[in-house]
């Protein structure tokens, strides 16, 4: 059993060092150049090549040399993206933070909903921690991204969340036409008593939701409303987020 370990440690590492080779290489390179920097057999490579040309992570040239495919780039992409918005967003954070002493935070949508990816803590004992995730159907956050999101997508969390039940699922989705029309969603202590939230959604220049701006804090301290000085401060700063990615209304 721990050989069987060792040996799928060892393709992975094998299949990495392929793309990280290929990568490096700045151009089509070869089977033969694989497998000489590889220090192994040409018909190993091969198994892995052909594998990574199916899942689009590879492509082949005519002339038989292999290239980054569109799936890498697009992941690629999509982690330079993530960054890029941890960055943008960062200075609107500490605004946030600086200007209403509570805890700020970044989230974006995973394969397991809604996770934080940047925080700015306030003075307080409440705090957000990197990689925190949370409900889809109980926070506010999640509630923006359901109200934005293509239903393909959350429609499985909210089932779940919901325990499949018909009409609470019914009347979760009766919520977010009005969250979409306003611009922003609220909780108040429906997942730590006493605690309240407001969040509003990060548009790309596709006009696609890509994260969700928070603040976080006691209930007598955030104001939910929607004219309330957090709430336009909130919108304000998501809308400039949105508009450094290249967002335009």
């Amino acid at each position: 059993m721990e050989d069987n370990k060792k040996q799928g440690i060892q393709s992975i590492e094998i299949g990495v060092s392929i793309l990280q080779l290929v990568a490096a290489a700045e151009r089509p390179i070869s089977i033969t150049e694989l497998a000489e920097l590889c220090q192994t057999s040409k018909s190993k490579i091969y198994r892995y090549l052909n594998s990574f040309v199916r899942t689009g992570m590879l492509a082949k040239n005519p002339d038989s040399k292999y290239v980054l495919g569109k799936e890498i780039l697009r992941l690629g992409l999509k982690a330079s993206n993530d960054i890029k918005i941890v960055d943008i967003a960062q200075p609107f954070l500490l605004q946030l933070k600086d200007k209403f002493n509570e805890t700020c935070g970044l989230a974006l949508y995973g394969k397991n909903g809604p996770f934080f990816v940047s925080w700015e803590e306030s003075a307080g004992p409440i705090g957000i921690k990197v990689g925190s995730k949370v409900g889809v159907t109980d926070s506010a956050t999640g509630k923006v991204f359901a109200s934005y999101l293509p239903e393909t997508v959350t429609e499985p969390l909210i089932v779940r969340e919901l325990e499949n039940d018909p009409n609470a699922i019914n009347d979760f989705k009766k919520i977010l036409p009005s969250i979409r029309k306003n611009g922003y969603s609220y909780t108040v202590g429906t997942i730590v008593q006493g605690i309240s939230a407001v969040a509003s959604p990060v548009f790309d220049r596709n006009n696609t939701i890509v994260a969700v701006l928070s603040v976080v804090g006691f209930y007598n301290s955030i104001d939910t409303t929607p004219d309330s000085e957090m709430v336009k401060n909130l919108k304000q700063c998501s809308e400039q987020i949105s508009t450094e990615l290249g967002w335009n209304e």
